[in-house]
C-alpha cells in the first residue's frame, strides 16, 4: 500500500507523526500526573479486567474485522493500532481538562484510562467506514476531530439528561405542530424546535423548583415545560405566521391564490 501514496505524502506522514507524538509527550509531562492516592485493591482490579478485555476487543478485534480487504489486510491492523494508542492520549488529556475546567494538572486514573480507551471505539468504528478510501494524516484528523467532539457532546450528556433532551424532542413538535402547514421553509422549523428545546430543558432545570415552592405546584412528567410554554411560543408563531400571511396576500394585486385559501380555510 505504500508504494500508492505520492512522494510528498511518504515523505511527510512520518515527519508529521514524529511532531504530533512530541508535543503529545510534552503535555503529559507539563500538564499531567498519576494518581498516588490509596485506593480499594478490588476496585483497581475490577477495573483492571474490564480495560483488559476492552482493549483486547479493540486492538484484536476491530484490526482482525477490517482486514477483510486483500490489499489492506496488514495496513488495517497496523492503522488500527496507531489510532487506538493515539486516540487514547488524546482522550485522556481532553476528558481531563474537560472535567475539572482548571489549569492544574490532570490526574490519569485507571478509570480514566478506560474511558479514554471507550472513547476510541468510535473512532475505530469510523475508520472501518473510509479503509481504502482515507490515508492516514486523513484518519489522523479523523480521530482527534471524533474523539474532541465525542467528548464535548459527553460533557453535554452528563448535565443534560437523557429524558431532557427526550423532552425537547417533544416541545420541539408541539412547537412546530400549530403552524406547519404555513412553515415555507425549513430554517423557521428549525429556529422553533431550537427555541423550544431550550425553553423545555430550561424549565426542567431551573422552573421545577420555583414553581414548586412558589406555587404550590406539583408536576410529575413536567408537562407544563414539555408541552405548556412549547405550546404557547407554538401559538405565538401561529398569529405571526397568519398576520404575515395576510399581509402578503392584501400586497398581491390579483388577491388571495387558490392555494392560499385552501390552506387558510383550515385555520
Amino acid at each position: 500500500m505504500g508504494s500508492k501514496y505520492p512522494p510528498s505524502m511518504r515523505g511527510c506522514l512520518p515527519l508529521w507523526t514524529l511532531l504530533l507524538v512530541v508535543a503529545f509527550i510534552v503535555i503529559f509531562f507539563f500538564f499531567t500526573s498519576y494518581d498516588t492516592s490509596s485506593q480499594d485493591p478490588k476496585e483497581l482490579t475490577d477495573t483492571y479486567r474490564v480495560l483488559q478485555d476492552v482493549t483486547i476487543m479493540m486492538a484484536l478485534g476491530f484490526g482482525f474485522i477490517n482486514s477483510s480487504l486483500r490489499r489492506y489486510g496488514w495496513s488495517s491492523m497496523a492503522f488500527n493500532l496507531f489510532l487506538l494508542a493515539l486516540t487514547v492520549q488524546w482522550a485522556v488529556l481532553l476528558n481531563g481538562f474537560l472535567e475539572q475546567l482548571s489549569p492544574q494538572k490532570v490526574v490519569i486514573k485507571l478509570s480514566s484510562i478506560k474511558l479514554a480507551t471507550m472513547s476510541a471505539m468510535s473512532v475505530l468504528i469510523s475508520a472501518g467506514a473510509v479503509l481504502g478510501k482515507a490515508n492516514l494524516v486523513q484518519l489522523v484528523l479523523m480521530a482527534l476531530v471524533e474523539v474532541t467532539a465525542f467528548g464535548v457532546m459527553r460533557m453535554i450528556q452528563a448535565k443534560y439528561f437523557v429524558h431532557h433532551i427526550h423532552n425537547a424532542v417533544l416541545a420541539g413538535g408541539v412547537a412546530v405542530g400549530t403552524s406547519c402547514y404555513l412553515i415555507r421553509s425549513p430554517w423557521l422549523a428549525m429556529v422553533l424546535g431550537l427555541v423550544a428545546g431550550l425553553i423545555s430543558t430550561g424549565g426542567a432545570l431551573s422552573l421545577t423548583m420555583r414553581f414548586n415552592n412558589m406555587l404550590d405546584l406539583h408536576d410529575t412528567s413536567g408537562v407544563y415545560y414539555t408541552f405548556g410554554l412549547p405550546g404557547l411560543l407554538g401559538e405565538i408563531a401561529h398569529i405571526v405566521l397568519i398576520t404575515l400571511q395576510d399581509d402578503w396576500t392584501k400586497s398581491t394585486r390579483f388577491g388571495l391564490k387558490p392555494q392560499n385559501m385552501e390552506r387558510t380555510s383550515y385555520v
